[in-house]
């Protein structure tokens, strides 16, 4: 039997936070296609929420998990701010939808 790859776990995590942030920006800009027709320009406040949230998690992704696989470095504390980050950008969209479909009424 092999030792398992210790970086393998922590590849996987960074993938799945890129995939997450990935489709929150997707969606968005779904969503502000949509409803441009029926909010204008608010429509945009979606896309315009969600694409610096998503960007700022690949980035931390990224750094987070290169460093947690190298020899020797300090893991940095999981505080949640990531998670909070889409949160927040899924809310946003939400919101943005919401208020379109409340208008078509």
């Amino acid at each position: 039997m092999t030792a398992a790859d210790p970086g393998t776990p922590n590849a996987r995590t960074e993938l799945a936070w890129q995939r997450t942030a990935l489709s929150l920006v997707g969606g968005a800009a779904v969503i502000t296609r949509l409803t441009f027709a029926r909010l204008g320009t608010l429509a945009l406040v979606a896309l315009l929420v969600a694409l610096p949230l998503s960007l700022w998690v690949l980035v931390q992704s990224r750094l987070r998990y290169r460093r947690a696989s190298a020899p020797a470095s300090p893991s940095r504390s999981r505080d949640g701010v990531p998670a909070a980050a889409l949160t927040l950008g899924t809310v946003t969209v939400a919101a943005v939808e919401l208020a379109a479909l409340l208008r078509h009424r």
